[in-house]
């Protein structure tokens, strides 16, 4: 079973001027210390404004041009956190918000995105502490789909299927943990992180509604620590991924 003080990789530091050629071959023991709460105090008015200014622009672009869509999104997440010992998607949240297309012919799009979203990490049911991680981000999508009409099943074209994908920008906007019922944080969580996405988009009613699935995973490490628990792309730290079900609204 995992112990606790692995519990607090987030919280607390030292040894920050060791190579980390050497951090790779050996991860220090994680120190348990005690933290103060601390609250994002970035309240999301601007956010808000942000987001009603790109429905209202791309609303009237869409409306001008027919090569030119928008509209809303919203949907559900779950997530982990590669690197904090909690392995599994067990934490659950929500992502909402707006999104302009260009519909390049009859096969491309491109598409980009504001929206809100929940990450982060959760211990599994049966673990005792409860530890979890939140993690908010403003996300800000860049995405490329193909509709799949040129296949075809039994004389059926797969024109209600597409497929994507892209990458996006996540600026963090609130952090919390909690472990054993205590609430905990910390500043050690970058503002930007650069994520890859991939993702299949079903027509539920022709273009007007559609379903998408996505899987969302850092590329760049999310933590801005020392303490280097998961490798990836050849760099150590914590890194968020997301499974993603969301319901596409045109305008």
């Amino acid at each position: 079973m995992i112990t606790a003080n692995k519990r607090n990789l987030i919280s607390g530091e030292t040894q920050c001027s060791r190579d980390i050629s050497n951090k790779s071959n050996e991860i220090s023991p994680l120190r348990s210390v005690s933290l103060r709460f601390c609250r994002n105090d970035n309240n999301h008015h601007p956010f808000i404004f942000s987001l009603l200014s790109f429905i209202l622009i791309f609303t009237t672009l869409s409306t001008k041009s027919q090569a030119f869509y928008g509209g809303i999104a919203l949907g559900g997440v779950t997530s982990q956190v590669d690197g904090d010992h909690n392995d599994g998607f067990h934490k659950v949240g929500f992502t909402a918000g707006a999104f302009v297309g260009l519909e390049l012919n009859d096969i491309f799009d491109a598409q980009f995105e504001i929206k809100y979203i929940q990450k982060g990490s959760k211990a599994s049911a049966d673990d005792p502490t409860q530890f979890t991680i939140r993690l908010d981000y403003v996300e800000l999508p860049l995405i490329a789909s193909a509709n799949l009409g040129f296949f075809n099943i039994n004389g059926r074209k797969l024109d209600w299927i597409s497929v994507e994908a892209g990458a996006s920008v996540d600026v963090l906007a609130h952090t919390n943990q909690q472990n054993n019922g205590a609430n905990e944080a910390s500043n050690r969580w970058k503002r930007f992180c650069v994520n890859g996405i991939l993702g299949l988009k079903f027509n539920v009613i022709e273009k007007k509604l559609q379903i998408g699935t996505r899987i969302i995973t850092s590329i760049n490490s999310a933590y801005a620590g020392n303490y280097l628990q998961a490798l990836r792309f050849g760099q150590w730290g914590a890194f968020n991924d997301v499974l993603e079900l969301v319901a596409y609204y045109r305008f």
